[in-house]
């Protein structure tokens, strides 16, 4: 009885958010599903960069860099689905084709693929808080009470605060405080069962959407609507 109590102890340890054990238990799921996920999506991810390449998009990968855990500053990969100066001049027939598959990417979350190599390098988790850019982590650092607490959490491709409602461009300062507080809610209470439920979501999310905001800030942007972006003045990006 004594023996089987102390088991119980040492599983009860490795549930609790942020310990050692759940730490070592979470980067291990993490590396075998992104592994598994990246073999098995490798040639779909290879069409998408081939199809964007061919609709005029020069380097379908974007990055930009990102705030991780513990204010370490990396390197973030996506697929890109807005043209910018890196993008070839094209006919408006391939630029309604781009635009509707560049639509379908972040309906469907697919753009966010690459960030699969993020989590092999230790970068990211497959669930935390979405990481920001460097100007909107100064920003919001300076003006959100506890907004720190965050780097306390590896960032995740996906969270408990998007699948909540909170994918997708946020209107004013009461949404972005709203947002950061799923954030932290998941920190204070992340378990490898509540991981699971917000991948489950994640997954089932664009059979639940048909249709994602107009976001035009969706690279290199924090989900800020315009409004809120001039508000703020601040580089962009939160998806």
């Amino acid at each position: 009885m004594v023996r089987d109590r102390h088991k119980a102890d040492d599983i009860s340890v490795c549930l609790r958010p942020n310990s050692n054990c759940h730490s070592v238990l979470k980067r291990a799921f993490d590396i075998i599903v992104a592994t598994v996920v990246l073999l098995a999506l490798a040639p779909v991810m290879i069409m998408i960069a081939a199809a964007l390449r061919m609709l005029g998009f020069n380097r379908p990968i974007f990055t930009q860099h990102r705030v991780g855990r513990n204010a370490t500053i990396f390197t973030i990969y996506k697929f890109r689905t807005l043209r910018d100066q890196t993008c070839r001049p094209v006919s408006p027939i391939i630029t309604k084709s781009a635009d509707l598959l560049t639509t379908r990417l972040r309906i469907s979350g697919l753009d966010e693929l690459p960030q699969l190599f993020n989590v092999l390098r230790g970068e990211m988790s497959l669930v935390g808080p979405r990481p920001h850019s460097l100007a909107d982590h100064a920003l919001f650092s300076f003006t959100l009470p506890g907004y720190e607490s965050r780097l306390t959490a590896k960032p995740g491709i996906t969270g408990w605060a998007q699948i909540n409602g909170w994918r997708g461009p946020v209107n004013d300062h009461q949404q972005l405080r709203a947002r950061i507080a799923h954030d932290l809610d998941y920190i204070s209470r992340q378990s490898a069962r509540l991981d699971g439920t917000i991948l489950l979501a994640t997954a089932l999310l664009p059979f639940q959407n048909r249709a994602i905001p107009n976001d035009p800030a969706h690279e290199g942007a924090s989900d800020q609507s315009p409004d809120l972006q001039h508000d703020l003045q601040h580089d962009r990006r939160f998806a």
